[in-house]
């Protein structure tokens, strides 16, 4: 019953989503942005909603399992490279449960990726209040504050990275993207020998995690104290 309920929606939603983008062209769709572009809808979109959270409620056990079947498809969506298709679908686990911490998560990952950092940390923000400590979450928050410093310049961006990369590496030290991140604060702070003792204890953890343009911009400053990285190697 619940494949047939979610064949039917999205084949009817997909003819209506190809529709409504049809119809406006020249300014983004509310359907694919985050949060339906936190717009107010019209009526006949509330009524399209109530109908559709009350064929989930006839489907699902309840909207938090609706909630998550939904993001599980975006997520399939978004790693084949579809981001409108996925964002509609993180759209309807957000309407289905708003207080889905990974929907912002995911409105957050969408909108970095687009470019806006601001918009993005205000989703990650909004996570946060419901997975404070989630050590992952913490450090896509502080990559955001981190490339916001690279493009402004404002040490309040800095201070706010260093500080979710701090509570991120209080809860997990072996996360290899956190103490990659904190070496490039340290980096910025003018630091360089902690920054060399983070970028060390990144790559011991996994060598993917860290950005080798940054390691050439850091061995520019210093010379790398243990030896492990050189002029060579580097290129």
């Amino acid at each position: 019953m619940k494949k047939l309920f979610v064949i039917a929606f999205l084949l009817v939603t997909s003819l209506s989503f190809a529709q409504d983008k049809a119809a406006a062209k020249p300014e983004p769709n509310p359907l694919v942005q985050p949060m339906f572009g936190n717009k107010a809808k019209s009526e006949a979109q509330q009524r399209k909603d109530e109908k559709f959270l009350s064929s989930c409620d006839k489907s699902f056990s309840n909207r938090q399992e609706a909630s998550q079947f939904f993001m599980e498809r975006g997520w399939e969506y978004l790693n084949e490279g579809q981001l409108d298709t996925a964002v509609y679908r993180f759209n309807l686990a957000w309407l289905l449960n708003p207080d889905n911490k990974d929907t912002y998560w995911a409105f957050g990952l969408v909108t970095a990726s687009q470019g806006d950092q601001q918009k993005a940390i205000g989703f990650y923000e909004k996570a946060l209040v419901y997975d404070p400590k989630n050590p992952v979450l913490l450090t896509d928050v502080a990559s955001s504050y981190l490339k916001n410093f690279r493009d402004n310049k404002k040490k309040k961006d800095l201070k706010k990275a260093s500080t979710y990369l701090s509570q991120s590496i209080a809860t997990d030290a072996a996360n290899a993207y956190a103490l990659s991140s904190m070496a490039m604060v340290k980096y910025f702070e003018e630091d360089y020998t902690q920054a060399w003792d983070y970028l060390h204890k990144s790559r011991s953890i996994d060598m993917t995690q860290f950005d080798y343009n940054f390691l050439t911009e850091l061995m520019a400053k210093m010379p790398d104290p243990q030896g492990f990285f050189n002029t060579t190697s580097s290129n």
